[in-house]
């Protein structure tokens, strides 16, 4: 099995667990394996600090959203006026707990999907696939690389724009941001398709770098991620794994086979191999 093929399982078996299981201290086992392969196994030039930034900001607003706009619970920590909208009447700690593990849950979800483009390059994620999936591949490798791509466009737009004495003030500002970066993508993408054609994209059959693959360690990975998704979905049908803050908050059971998936994930994550560094010999495509 090939490292893209392997981390796309994990990836796969850790949304599944982390959707199965609604146990916090499982969902957060879960995130601590994601950003132990997120920080060990990442590319080189792959930054994290961005994705931080989003989890913090996602995990704020889903809490404070839940927390203010769910009136349901015993504990009333406060209560807002009844005439301001949405928001008025009690506010409860089951609220917030409630938003609390929804919030770990997308956080969760989001680290562990991010592995696809952190730990893994796109052309290898498109090589991972089978020849029938190529056209699609390529086009999902070309949109992961869009968002990396649009960014620092944006940023390289708003640095020039203010060299010149530019200043953002209202609506205005959006529309002189968006268009330089909307030419931008337009001629990105253009050159792109130049490239591919100069490449005989879809011309026939493709040809691969064969790098050395740590096939073993691969392979565990993938089998113990599978079975963690077994496990999982015992748990879920046994009705262990399930956690809910209401009618009062509890503190979540800890039971072994509700833990035992998230613990098969992460150590799944942690067994991950390096990206292989042998150039190898030009192979035959799919």
């Amino acid at each position: 099995m090939s490292r893209p093929a392997a981390v796309t399982v994990w990836v796969l078996a850790a949304l599944a667990v982390a959707f199965f299981d609604t146990d916090p201290f499982a969902q957060a086992v879960v995130l601590a394996g994601a950003w132990t392969l997120l920080s060990r196994r990442r590319v080189a030039d792959r930054r994290l600090r961005p994705l931080v930034i989003g989890l913090v900001i996602l995990g704020i607003v889903t809490v404070a959203i839940n927390g203010f706009l769910s009136h349901t619970g015993s504990t009333v920590v406060a209560v807002l006026p009844s005439w301001v909208p949405l928001v008025g009447g009690q506010v409860t700690a089951e609220g917030f707990a409630s938003g609390g593990s929804i919030a770990l849950g997308l956080v969760t979800a989001v680290s562990a999907t991010a592995a696809l483009s952190v730990v893994i390059e796109p052309t290898d994620l498109v090589d991972a696939l089978p020849g029938v999936l190529h056209h699609a591949g390529a086009a999902l490798g070309a949109a992961l690389n869009l968002v990396p791509a649009t960014a620092a466009s944006v940023v390289a737009v708003r640095d020039a724009q203010r060299l010149r004495g530019w200043r953002p003030r209202g609506a205005r500002a959006m529309v002189d941001l968006a268009v330089p970066v909307l030419l931008g993508a337009i001629d990105r993408s253009v050159q792109l398709a130049e490239s591919m054609e100069a490449r005989a994209y879809g011309a026939g059959r493709r040809t691969t770098v064969a790098a050395g693959e740590r096939s073993i360690a691969l392979a565990a990975v993938a089998v113990v991620a599978v079975s963690a998704v077994v496990v999982a979905a015992i748990a879920r049908v046994s009705g262990v794994a399930d956690w809910y803050p209401y009618p009062v908050p509890s503190v979540p059971s800890l039971a072994p086979l509700a833990f035992a998936p998230a613990v098969l994930v992460a150590m799944a994550a942690a067994v991950v191999p390096p990206e292989a560094t042998g150039e190898g010999d030009l192979g035959g495509g799919r």
